[in-house]
């Protein structure tokens, strides 16, 4: 039979073990800045992105306004 006492000592050392894989607020902080950064890149990508679609969007629409006063002017 188990007593109170093993029963106790046994969730003792079970909570001491979590405990060590419990994240901290430096490990949070740390966490916050990798994906601020992260998300400043992407968001850097993403602009970039833009406007190569817009740059290309106006020189595809330039060449066939273009093509079409070369065509029908």
């Amino acid at each position: 039979m188990v007593t109170v006492e093993e029963r106790v000592t046994a969730l003792e050392t079970e909570f001491r073990t979590e405990l060590r894989h419990l994240a901290t607020k430096a490990d949070l902080a740390k966490l916050e800045a990798k994906l601020e950064t992260q998300l400043a890149h992407m968001e850097t990508r993403l602009l970039k992105l833009f406007v190569g679609l817009m740059l290309s969007s106006v020189v595809g629409a330039s060449s066939i306004a273009y093509a079409a006063v070369r065509l029908f002017g």
